[in-house]
Formats: C-alpha cells, sequence, structure tokens
C-alpha cells in the first residue's frame, strides 16, 4: 500500500514538472524521482572500520528542444518546487538551442507499469546489530583460517531504490530494486610474498542473499585462495594459447566489447566497431548478449531510467554485429530503436547507454575438453584490475591467476599475468567456446557514474595470444 501510494504521489509532482517544462516553450521533458536507502558495514582485521546508514530522495529532471538538452535536480519534492524547476530547466534549453550542431527530436513509444520488488527478507527487517554481527562473522572467519592470513577486509552493503519516471511521450513507470552485496579480501604472507584473495557474492534479493551457503562461507573461501596464491609463480611473458575462464572471458566481453556497443561512442566517433553493425567481428560460433531481464541478477532491471520497458539485447549473432544499447536520445539520432539501456548511478546524474547482465553465449566443448585439447598454453583465472580504449578497441587485462598447461594438463599455479590485444583481432582468434558458463556480479564505472552489472560466459580458447609477465 506504501509503494502505490508513493507512487500515485510522485506521478503527480512529475506531470507538475513535465507540464511546467512543456509550457515554456521545449518540445521534451522527463523526470526521475528516487528514493533510495543504503546501509554500508566495513570491518577490517576484526574491527569496524565505519558503518553508514543514508537515505537520499530527489529529482532529476532534463528538458530538450531542437537538440539542446539541460538538466536540473533537486531534493525539494513540493509541488512549487516541480513546477519551478520545469520551468527554469526548460528555458535553459531554449536558452542553448542556438549552439547546437545537430537538430533532431526525441521519438519513441511510450510505457505505463509498476513493477515491485518482493525479496523474501527485507533489509528494515534486521536489526543493525543482526548484520554487524554477520559482518564480524565472515571476517572472523577469514582471520581464523590460517595464520598467514595477515589482513582482512569485510565490507556488507545493502541498497534499497524506489524509482518513478514519467516523460512527455507519455511514460508513466515505477519500480523497485534491493541490491545486497558482501565482499570478503584477505591478505596472506609468506616471508616477503604477500598474496590477496577477493571473493563477493551479490544480486537482486534481501537479506536472504546473505543466508545462502557461498554468503555464509565467503571469509573462508577468499581466505583459502589467498593462502593457495602463496604457492604461485611469476610466468615469463610470450605468446600462448590461452583458455580464459567464466570471470576473465565476462571481463573481457564486457570491458574490451560491450562498452564499444554502446550507442554513445557511435555519437562520439569513438568506437572500433562505428562501421561494424551488420557485419562479422568474430567466428560464427560467437555470439554475445547482454540481458537485463534475466531473474534475480544484480544488473536485472525491469525498466530502464528513461522508462522504456528492457529487453534481451543480442549484440553479436553467430559471429555478425547486430544490435547496441540505446538510450532515447542515441536510438533518435541514429534512427533505431530504443531497447531500454539508459541507466543513472542517481537522480543527479542523467542517463547514458550502459550494459546490464553481459556475456558470452556457451557453445559445445567441455571446459574439461579444452584443456586437454591444449597441447601447451595457459588457463587464466578472475581478473585484478583492466585497462580499454573503446575507440581504438585496445585493452590490457592482468588475470588474478593462471594455470600453465603442458600436454593437455594443468600444472604450475601461476600469477603476475597479462593480456593485450585489440578486441578484433582477439575475437578472430576464439576457436572454441565451452558449454559451461558462470555469472559474477560486479559494478560498472562510465563518465564518473557506477551503476551494478553482470558479467560472465564461458571458458573459451583463444589462439596465439601476447602474454606479459616478469
Amino acid at each position: 500500500m506504501r509503494s502505490y501510494q508513493w507512487a500515485i504521489n510522485m506521478e503527480h509532482l512529475a506531470r507538475l514538472a513535465i507540464e511546467s517544462a512543456l509550457n515554456t516553450g521545449v518540445s521534451f521533458a522527463d523526470i526521475r524521482i528516487v528514493n533510495t536507502t543504503t546501509t554500508v558495514i566495513e570491518i577490517t582485521n576484526g574491527v569496524s572500520k565505519g558503518s553508514i546508514a543514508s537515505r537520499s530522495k530527489g529529482a532529476g529532471i532534463r528538458a530538450f528542444i531542437d537538440g539542446a538538452w539541460a538538466f536540473a535536480q533537486t531534493t525539494d519534492l513540493s509541488p512549487d518546487a516541480m513546477r519551478e524547476i520545469g520551468i527554469s530547466v526548460a528555458r535553459l534549453a531554449l536558452a542553448t538551442r542556438s549552439k547546437t550542431s545537430e537538430r533532431f527530436e526525441i521519438e519513441g513509444p511510450s510505457f505505463s507499469g509498476k513493477s515491485e520488488f518482493r525479496p523474501k527478507t527485507h533489509f528494515h527487517d534486521i536489526s543493525f546489530e543482526d548484520k554487524v554481527k554477520y559482518v564480524k562473522a565472515i571476517d572472523d572467519q577469514a582471520r581464523d583460517y590460517d595464520p598467514r592470513i595477515v589482513n582482512t577486509h569485510t565490507l556488507y552493503g545493502e541498497r534499497w531504490v524506489e524509482l518513478f519516471i514519467a516523460n512527455s511521450l507519455g511514460t508513466s513507470v515505477y519500480v523497485e530494486n534491493s541490491l545486497p552485496r558482501i565482499i570478503s579480501t584477505p591478505t596472506s604472507k609468506d616471508g616477503t610474498n604477500r598474496q590477496s584473495g577477493f571473493k563477493s557474492v551479490s544480486m537482486r534479493g534481501g537479506f536472504e542473499v546473505f543466508q545462502r551457503e557461498d554468503s555464509l562461507n565467503i571469509g573462508i573461501s577468499a581466505a583459502e585462495h589467498a593462502i593457495r596464491l602463496l604457492d604461485s609463480k611469476a610466468v615469463e611473458g610470450g605468446v600462448f594459447d590461452v583458455i580464459l575462464d567464466p570471470a576473465l572471458n565476462g571481463v573481457m566481453t564486457h570491458e574490451a566489447f560491450g562498452h564499444a556497443c554502446e550507442a554513445d561512442n557511435w555519437l562520439a566517433h569513438s568506437t572500433v566497431l562505428e562501421d561494424k553493425v551488420g557485419k562479422i567481428v568474430g567466428p560464427e560460433y560467437l555470439s554475445i548478449t547482454d540481458d537485463p531481464t534475466l531473474p534475480h541478477l544484480r544488473g536485472s532491471f525491469e525498466y530502464d531510467w528513461e522508462g522504456t520497458k528492457a529487453s534481451k539485447h543480442s549484440l553479436v549473432q553467430e559471429g555478425r554485429l547486430e544490435e547496441l544499447l540505446h538510450s532515447l536520445e542515441t536510438s533518435s539520432r541514429l534512427g533505431m530503436h530504443p531497447n531500454g539501456s539508459a541507466r543513472a548511478q542517481s537522480y543527479m546524474d542523467i542517463p547514458i547507454p550502459r550494459m546490464s547482465n553481459t556475456f558470452m553465449e556457451p557453445g559445445d566443448w567441455s571446459s574439461v575438453e579444452l584443456i586437454e585439447d591444449t597441447a601447451s598454453g595457459l588457463l587464466l583465472c578472475g581478473v585484478n584490475y583492466g585497462y580499454t580504449n573503446p575507440s581504438k578497441g585496445q585493452f590490457v587485462f592482468q588475470a588474478d591467476h593462471g594455470y600453465l598447461i603442458t600436454n593437455g594438463e594443468l600444472g604450475q599455479l601461476v600469477r603476475d599475468v597479462s593480456v593485450a590485444n585489440q578486441i578484433l583481432d582477439i575475437l578472430s582468434k576464439i576457436d572454441a567456446v565451452a558449454k559451461d558458463i558462470e555469472l559474477e556480479a560486479g559494478t560498472c564505472g562510465k563518465f564518473g557514474q557506477t551503476v551494478p552489472d553482470t558479467t560472465g560466459g564461458p571458458h573459451v580458447r583463444i589462439r596465439s595470444v601476447p602474454v606479459g609477465g616478469v
């Protein structure tokens, strides 16, 4: 009942702002009214380092005419404030219209809907003391796992979001989202050798996500990995046949390819894929998907932050680049259909094309067959960091760890392994895709905004890849 009444109230306020903007003379206006509650608990070496409980409520409104945008934000959600902000943002758009280099109109369908999210256990049903107790238990797990664990850091986060979106096309949408996350990052030490483990669990849901087995034992899992890495060896650089595990494959697919499919890069002429729509970019057994409609995943949603209904995006289908990720502006300017890919970090940010749950589709091989079929090479797992340049298609990623492959068998555990290449070149070298698939929750940054996402895919083999080492 509360969410229903909130949506009714916000729809009234939204219409006041939009009508005021249109009456001032612009051709399009939209608004996002957001109510967010967040809790963060951080424990290091068994000691609380900070806890934050916050609430953010406000509205962001845009006005548009003849290619000119204006944007304003407010925390005053009174009717008078909505009228005033609608008028002021429209006046700003009208004042800048003469300076636009390209004239166009915002076009697209309208949507109406209400998507409530009902977790099994809402965050507000669990006391703050019980949340701290859970985080402390995870931190203790990691610290007590082995005397060589010399540092532990555990981070708990929860976010509940109510979002109302409306625009002058007729869209009126109310959505809710609930995102928990637990992260464990212990450090191991043996002499001068120091290694770090990292494990994270997150998905759409409530506190019940923290009662899953992987969440309840994440401290042990992270510490075990940190200890195992003490036996790893640095690898020498060279050219190798490499098998990427689902985590590293997912990050490569997301960072090096997915960002290049975000359609604002087409408008800025800053993507290596600019002239590739409808053309072959990889082997026929390669397909890449971005799908915000998948249930329970961290990057899932029913409507994007412009109120466009979410849909599955087949970025690459059987080796051919088929689809881009659009906002209302990019679809209008490029003459394509909006597909629900505009996202913003908060009401204080402008929606831009973003990925959601992005992954390579599975193939026909088993991961065991891939290894047995590789005479010599590397199995690379996880990721420490990465760099990409969508305009040139260049990327560099350092794997968390890996294994030497000799005569089809896994050997020495290795570390400090980086992969550098150009995305179109690396896609052409994929010769085998496994049928397993794993997805990992994360957070994606772009233009100073972060949004929740999921990456992953199957194991994949790539021939003759330049690999950096010591």
